[in-house]
């Protein structure tokens, strides 16, 4: 029975650690973040869900323990419910994202444009001789 409990208390430490990451990005909502722009965004924690998923089904197989099974269950079931909301949330910033990209693509590279254009007076202010010129800064 110990090396269950063991095992309980780190899939319950696995699952706090994912359901806090997961509850934060649900919080933002549908606001949309420079990483939903990314055509290649992944679902990063699909596998490690799954992954907690079974060993939840393994422990309660393996718990003689009436309550700590459905403690499992609960804790499945809320890893599911809350990884499912954010799919769903994910899906929903995407679509707005794609209706937008190509205003967002056009700001991405006016505001690179600027940023190179403030290096180069960076660079220019950097090269100026002492004492400097006060018209020449200007």
């Amino acid at each position: 029975a110990s090396i269950p409990l063991k095992e309980l208390e780190q899939f319950n430490s696995d699952i706090q650690k994912l359901l806090e990451p997961l509850e934060a990005e649900i919080q933002q909502g549908v606001n949309l973040k420079e990483e939903d722009f990314n055509k290649d965004m992944n679902e990063d924690n699909e596998g490690t869900v799954k992954e907690l998923l079974q060993r939840g089904d393994n422990l309660q197989q393996r718990i003689t323990d009436e309550r700590k099974r459905e403690e499992i269950k609960i804790k499945q079931q809320l890893l599911q419910t809350k990884h499912n909301a954010l799919k769903d949330l994910r899906s929903q910033r995407r679509k707005k994202a794609l209706e937008i990209s190509h205003q967002w693509y056009q700001y991405k590279r006016q505001a690179d444009d600027l940023l190179k254009c403030l290096d180069d007076i960076e660079k220019k202010l950097a090269s100026l001789p002492e004492p400097r010129d006060e018209r020449k800064i200007k």
